[in-house]
């Protein structure tokens, strides 16, 4: 036979376990949703900085090329 002591340790570990895999679900879930988005916005805004500068610089030297 089972004691309580041994029922109350493995229901306790199962508690645990459940709140630790919670846990984990939870922290992808906010990855996904929140720094996943800002960090795909911060590269489009970086890259689109990148060929903004690009254009000037082409425009800037075709204007010392027709002076």
């Amino acid at each position: 036979m089972v004691s309580t002591a041994t029922w109350l340790y493995f229901g306790m570990g199962t508690l645990l376990f459940f709140f630790w895999v919670y846990g984990i679900w939870a922290f992808a879930r906010d990855v996904r949703r929140t720094y996943l988005p800002g960090v795909r916005g911060w590269i489009a805004r970086r890259r689109e900085k990148k060929a903004e500068q690009e254009r000037e610089s082409e425009r800037e030297e075709q204007e010392k090329q027709l002076y």
